[in-house]
């Protein structure tokens, strides 16, 4: 889809539109991403079924990866009526969490595929995800 003829209806989506136009924006948009609440689509442990339940980070899940160039991606959404509209007829339980706690947690070797499906997809290879970990630090008060 092209974000061009598509008006941006999130915060996540201006950031990647303003970043697209314009490449001095790119780390306003990462900075948007990451301290975004996404909504991953997971299977809890032991459940064969979703219910549009929403999964803790203490609860034992499998995120869903799809099939990416030579690996894996994670599919993230910035609000859960993407992540159900995009699922079609399928159910899932989901993850919902700031993008940088999930960062910390996936596996160095997946992508992300942010917003699958609508006019503002993007692509988070994994060398980039690297590079958003490393510049990760923690802000402490002065």
């Amino acid at each position: 889809m092209d974000q061009n003829s598509q008006q941006p209806e999130t915060p996540l989506d201006e950031a990647l539109h303003t970043a697209l136009h314009d490449q001095k924006f790119a780390n306003f948009f990462y900075d948007t991403y990451l301290n975004s609440v996404i909504y991953t689509p997971v299977k809890k442990e032991g459940t064969q079924i979703g219910s549009w339940t929403e999964i803790g980070l203490q609860d034992r899940f499998f995120p869903l990866y799809l099939a990416f160039e030579k690996g894996k991606a994670v599919p993230q959404f910035d609000s859960l009526q993407r992540l159900q509209t995009w699922s079609q007829s399928e159910t899932f339980d989901y993850l919902k969490v700031k993008a940088h706690v999930l960062l910390k947690i996936l596996d160095p070797s997946m992508a992300i595929v942010i917003n699958a499906g609508t006019a503002f997809e993007y692509v988070l290879t994994s060398e980039i995800l690297e590079l958003l970990r490393q510049s990760m630090r923690p802000v402490s008060p002065v």
